[in-house]
Formats: structure tokens, sequence, C-alpha cells
């Protein structure tokens, strides 16, 4: 299989150079060679096919090899990329106009006839059974009009449909079609900045080269990305002078980082830190009770979390979506710290001594996480809940999410309405409407079709307030903290910027 790999990176790269040679084309030449080394917490698991899950580890990677018709801009607002601009032309149609005289890395257009091919994938039975085409669900028909021109039709309305595109990373369809999902996984194709040219060398890293036909030339040719999960390795590897850019840094450690000349970014578009309760995998449990799952909430501190163990850096969540998000409703508070509350809730549910349970959580992924984590025991125990955790590769957790079986009544599922930025996804992922669903309330249904449908932006954004209030009351999650990745960047880079929870690296220089 190692071997086949091989060979089809070979192949696509001579490919690659082929098509430069036929069309005349120069590679830009860079005069200093120097990788630009980037420390992430972990890769994607379906290494290069950007459609089997959303947001990050993928991003990091993805973003880089790939473009979506559409993206979040620094003020979280939907904006065109691969599409230059998009109207609406009645409820069911969109109309989007394409770039022009963008080129995959093979060397092949770019156009509404390639990414027709992408979409058409996407909304057939097999493309549906990803979680990026299930996001397309309520596309009935593209077509392409032109070269320029996509018109997608709706099998209901969907006034989300350009936030939705922003995970829809255009694959090239011919590499897609001829390699197969699990070859081009390897090999992936795309308009970004970068080509993938190796997923794994003797050290770990992911490398990454210039595209020679992109349409956002980068500032450095070649990118070497490493997963290093916890942060003693990372903070030492950047002091030594190892790493250029790392992600996910304790909050204590930035003036360390700073003192030496780094700069330090965060995320804008934060998700919600928060542990999922497993209620259908798990009815006769205590947490199937709406009680229960109020006293959880109750019973934490997040002031003393945010404040102590993040010296503030991530505010306490008063809700699925933080308030820069579209549908973020601005009279929700977070729960207010009350044990004695907890404890009345408990008793009132037959449990006034409490109970045991677990729940499963990733490491390395969140600042602070080990003393967070210590900190939710502790909080617990004092109203008479003790709980385990139980630590999971990310691989096995996003086993268990897809098949829908949860081996512990609690699991780590943030509250993420990153890439659309709009309240509403994070939500359907808490229902019904989702693929064997861990939390379903009926009478949550008709809220979610109707926000689902509202054309008109004031009464849509009415109705996810009222959603927002509903989840409350009814406590799926028990709510943290607002988080967003924090980045610093080494002396001697400038244009580093993030967008969509991943850094754009093209714009990445070096300077004296």
């Amino acid at each position: 299989m190692r071997r086949d790999w091989t060979l089809a990176r070979a192949a696509l790269c001579s490919c690659v150079i082929l098509a430069l040679a036929g069309a005349g084309v120069a590679p830009r030449a860079y005069a200093d060679e120097t990788p630009l080394r980037v420390a992430v917490t972990l890769m994607p698991a379906s290494f290069g096919d950007p459609f089997r899950t959303l947001g990050v580890p993928g991003d990091w990677v993805w973003r880089q090899i790939f473009d979506p018709l559409t993206e979040s801009d620094d003020e979280g607002r939907i904006v065109p990329l691969l599409a230059e601009s998009f109207e609406n032309l009645g409820p069911n149609t969109w109309r989007f106009v394409l770039r022009e005289g963008v080129r995959y890395a093979n060397g092949r257009p770019f156009n509404a006839f390639s990414a027709k091919e992408v979409f058409d994938w996407l909304i057939s039975d097999e493309g549906q059974a990803t979680v990026v085409g299930w996001e397309m669900r309520r596309v009935s028909k593209v077509e392409a009009q032109d070269a320029r021109t996509l018109i997608f039709t709706t099998w209901e309305p969907d006034p989300v449909l350009p936030n939705r595109l922003t995970s829809a990373m255009m694959v090239e369809p011919q590499a897609w079609r001829e390699l197969g999902r699990q070859g081009f996984s390897r090999t992936p194709v795309g308009t970004g900045s970068y080509l993938l040219t190796d997923w794994q060398n003797r050290n770990g890293a992911v490398v990454l080269t210039a595209n020679p036909y992109a349409w956002r030339p980068p500032g450095v040719s070649r990118v070497e990305m490493y997963p290093l999960r916890d942060h003693a390795s990372r903070l030492q590897a950047a002091l030594s002078g190892q790493l250029d850019i790392i992600m996910s840094l304790r909050p204590e450690q930035l003036d360390i980082f700073r003192a030496r000349g780094f700069r330090v970014h965060a995320d804008i578009l934060r998700q919600i830190l928060a542990f999922a309760f497993d209620v259908t995998g798990h009815p006769d449990s205590p947490i199937a009770d709406v009680r229960v799952r109020q006293a959880f909430n109750h019973a934490i501190d997040r002031k003393a979390i945010s404040e102590d163990i993040l010296q503030g850096f991530a505010p306490p969540a008063s809700q699925g979506s933080a308030p820069n998000v579209f549908g973020h409703n601005p009279r929700l508070r977070p729960y207010p710290h009350d044990p004695d509350k907890a404890r009345e809730l408990l008793a009132e549910a037959g449990y006034p001594q409490g109970f045991s349970t677990e729940v499963q959580v990733i490491t390395g992924t969140y600042p602070n996480d080990l003393e967070i984590f210590a900190k939710l025991q502790q909080d617990l125990a004092a109203v008479g809940i003790d709980m385990a955790f139980r630590r999971v590769l990310f691989s096995d957790w996003i086993r268990q999410y897809f098949q829908g079986a949860w081996r512990t009544e609690l699991f780590t599922l943030a509250w993420n309405t990153a890439p659309h930025n709009d309240a509403l996804r994070p939500m359907e992922q808490y229902s019904c409407l989702k693929a064997r669903p861990f939390f379903c309330d009926e009478t949550l249904r008709a809220g979610l079709v109707a926000a689902g449908r509202e054309m008109d932006t004031r009464r849509r954004e009415a109705l996810l307030h009222e959603l927002a209030l509903e989840y409350r009351r009814r406590a799926p999650s028990l709510l943290l903290l607002e988080y967003g990745h924090m980045w610093v960047v080494a002396p001697g880079l400038s244009g580093f910027r993030v967008r969509t929870r991943a850094p754009e690296l093209y714009r990445v220089e070096r300077v004296e």
C-alpha cells in the first residue's frame, strides 16, 4: 500500500512538471528555501480527504491545500473566496460567479464545470454519507451556466447556503475519480497555495511545497507541520528555535514568548468548550433527567476556571455560540455557580447521595486542559458527582462520533459554529436531525426546521435567540468556556493571520 501511495505521489509531481512545461509557466523563484516550521496538536484522521469531518484539526492542513467558494472574514461575515460574488435569486435559488484563471495544482482549470462535479458528488448518496455532504443536504441540483457561473437549486429555502459552502473544499475532480477517495487522501490536489509532498517523513512532519499554479502564491516555498500533542513539547521546541509558529500554548507561557520577540495571535471565531451528554445511548442513566444535567451546570465554577486557570483568556459560556456569531442571544448569562442548587436538583431527580460517571477526553488540545479537568472533578465532587476521565485518541473519538456509539455517558464535544459562523449548525448537531443522535428532543425539531428555512434575517435571528433559550433549559451539554486557539509567531516573520480557525500560511514571509 505504501508503494502505491509513493507511486501516486510521483505521478502527481510528474503531471505538475509536465503541465508547467507544456503551459510555459515558470514556478516562482524563492531566494530563501528555509522551511516554515509549524506545530499543531493533531493531524486529520482522514488525511487529505476534506469531506469526512469539519473544522480542526483538518482545517490546519486542508486550508493550505484547498479553497472553498466562500470563507469567513475577520469580522465573521461570509465573503467570496473562489467565488467573486454570490446572490440569492429566490427562496430556492443561489447564483455564484467564480474567479477567472484559477488552476488546480496539477494544471487543470478550476471553473464552474469542475466545481459542479465536486458538488454533484457531495449531493450523491455516497457524498451525503460524509459530514460535508450532509451540510449540502438541502441542495437538489447544481448547474454550470457557463465556465464562471454556478446555479444552486435547493429542495427548500436555505438561508445559510453560502455559510455551508465554506466547508466544501474544491478537490480536483479528475484526480478524485482516478485515485479514489483513499488514494486522493494521500495525494490531494486543490487550488490552494501549497501542494502536499509528503504526509509522513521520518520526523513526523507533513511537508507542503509551493503550488506552482497558485492564484495566491505563498511567501515561503516549503512548510513543515509537526503534530506535537503536549504543551511541554511545543514550548521546548519553540524556545530552542526549532519552530516558527506554534499553537495552543498555555496562557502563562505567553509572557515568555513576548519577551523573546514572538507575536501572539488569537482566533476571533471562538468555539464553546463543552462536554456532551449521551442521553440517547444511556436512557437509563441519571443524565437522562434534565434536572441532573442542570445540576452539572450549576456545580461548575466557570469564573474560577477562566480567571485562575486561563488568566481570563476564555470567558465563561452562556450558550452554544460566542458573541460574534449570528444567532447568539445576548440576554443569556452563564449558569451561576450554585452548589446548593445543584444538590437540590440531584435530590429532586432521586440522587441525593450523588452518583459516579465517566467522560471521554482528548488531552493536549486545549490550554491547561489537565488543570481544567481537575477543577471540574473537584466542583462535581462537592455536589456528590464522582466523574472519572478516560483519555482517548482523536481517531477513536471520531469513530465513536460517526457510529453514534459512545462508551461513556459524557464526551468532549465543542459547540463549534466555525466555519459557518452561524448558531444553527451546533444546534443541529445536538438534535434529532443529526444522523445517530446522542441527544434527541423532538420538541426542538420545529424550531430548528423553521430557523433553517427562514430567509428574512431579522426573523431568523429571533428564532435562533429563542432556540438558544430552549437549549439552555434542556441542558444537552455541560457548557464551560468560550475558547479560541492561541498562536505565537517567531521574530523575523510577517503577514501571519488566522481565518476560520486556520492559519493562512501563504501570507507569511521572512523579513530581515
